[in-house]
């Protein structure tokens, strides 16, 4: 019997989280797809993405209606992809209040809106992350024109579980990749980029409003008041820090 040498065992064995620059994100640009989406709430469609809360997050596409998901018109405003032919969509923020009985219609600015509507996209990593090896996450959003708030808290947490809310609520969880900046520019992709050391076995990434970073938020109305602020997403990537 011939003995292979030990030291192509070894080479062998690596697991793919392993290798420096490999793409830890299966179909970060959502550009795979099941089937094309036609309204809202189907970001189920795009290939290996799910919804972490009972939010329901979109995937937009070119060929979709301009008053629901369209590309580059849709329900939200307009918005060119960042890279390929779509891209998805959460809702950050959203006052759930309404006028009437029970509260005025400005109950969203005095009040920190921990009971606010609020969406989550949910992957499963190529593979779990490496204790004490360093990582990179990079993704990309930008506010929708139609939003009317701007707020703060934008990040990724990854997790060994598979984080699942039973609720339309903010997830109460410190993500290893944010940003403080309030984010106003409408219209703007603004990139999220950040390394953090992974703790062992994350094998989930989780993508929204995180309040623990912080949950400023600001009035950017311009025209009817929709009381929500809205991003655009594309371009997610995490690979190994060389």
């Amino acid at each position: 019997m011939r003995h292979i040498p030990f030291i192509l065992l070894a080479a062998a064995a690596l697991p793919l989280h392993a290798q420096p620059g490999t793409e830890l994100v299966r179909n970060g640009g959502f550009e795979e797809a099941s089937k094309a989406p036609g309204t809202y709430d189907q970001l189920s469609f795009a290939t290996g993405w799910a919804n972490a809360t009972l939010g329901l997050p979109e995937l937009f596409d070119p060929n979709a209606n301009a008053k629901t998901v369209g590309i580059p018109v849709n329900d939200y405003g307009t918005m060119k992809p960042l890279e390929g032919e779509r891209y998805a969509g959460f809702m950050g923020w959203k006052n759930d209040v309404r006028g009437g009985f029970g509260g005025s219609i400005h109950d969203d600015r005095t009040k920190p809106g921990w009971n606010a509507y609020s969406e989550y996209l949910r992957t499963e990593l190529a593979a779990p992350l490496r204790a004490g090896t360093r990582y990179e996450l990079v993704f990309h959003v930008a506010l929708a024109g139609n939003s009317d708030r701007a707020i703060q808290g934008v990040g990724a947490r990854m997790d060994e579980r598979e984080l699942y809310q039973h609720n339309r609520k903010f997830i109460e969880e410190i993500p290893q990749v944010f940003t403080e900046e309030l984010i106003e520019d409408k219209g703007v992709w603004k990139e999220v980029r950040g390394t953090f050391t992974a703790q062992g076995g994350e094998r989930f990434l989780v993508i929204g409003i995180f309040p623990y970073v912080g949950l400023t938020t600001a009035e950017v109305i311009d025209g009817p008041d929709n009381r929500y602020a809205y991003f655009y997403i594309d371009g997610v990537s995490l690979k190994m820090v060389e």
